[in-house]
């Protein structure tokens, strides 16, 4: 990561390298959901194969239901992916965010967040610096008001709010639902 302090670009420079990661998770997804498909198909193509031999409608009721439980399977474990995907992805950001105190542009960063922080308390406040834990917090003298603007704090924040969105983004409008 270069010497820019720019929470925003921390979070592309992110992005960009989870990018390579959610591309090879999805084509892990979209093989095992595949698979799992192919094994209904070739059962149900079975079932019909004994039904054709005269066999009743309960082979091929049975049939559709191994059909429907295949692709309920396939479903959830895309959907067990997707969120794995998410997850795998703040936990990267949290990594890079722990890297980023030991960089040369943490100081700038902090610097930037104090002043951020001091701004949506307003005047007068204290403003708390930690580089060690990567912490910026201000407070106004009473403690009434308060303001932590910590780089994981706001991660936090976005991956609570957002994750929705988020997933809309990774894997358009099936989110982590389908």
């Amino acid at each position: 990561m270069g010497q820019e302090a720019d929470p925003g670009r921390l979070f592309s420079a992110i992005e960009e390298r989870a990018g390579e990661e959610r591309a090879r998770i999805a084509a892990e997804a979209e093989a095992r959901v595949r698979e799992i498909q192919a094994g209904a198909d070739a059962r149900i193509d079975l079932l019909k194969a004994e039904a054709g031999r005269g066999l009743d409608k309960e082979l091929l009721a049975e049939a559709q239901r191994l059909l429907g439980e295949a692709r309920m399977q396939a479903r959830g474990e895309a959907l067990q992916l997707k969120r794995r995907i998410l997850a795998d992805a703040f936990a990267r950001a949290r990594t890079e965010i722990e890297r980023l105190r030991a960089t040369p542009a943490c100081p700038a960063i902090l610097k930037k967040l104090s002043a951020e922080a001091a701004a949506a308390v307003g005047e007068p406040c204290a403003v708390e610096v930690d580089r060690e834990k990567g912490t910026v917090a201000a407070a106004s003298p009473d403690g009434m008001r308060r303001a932590d603007n910590s780089l994981l704090v706001r991660l936090r924040k976005v991956e609570t709010v957002y994750e929705s969105e988020i997933a809309r983004a990774l894997f358009g409008n099936q989110g982590t639902g389908g």
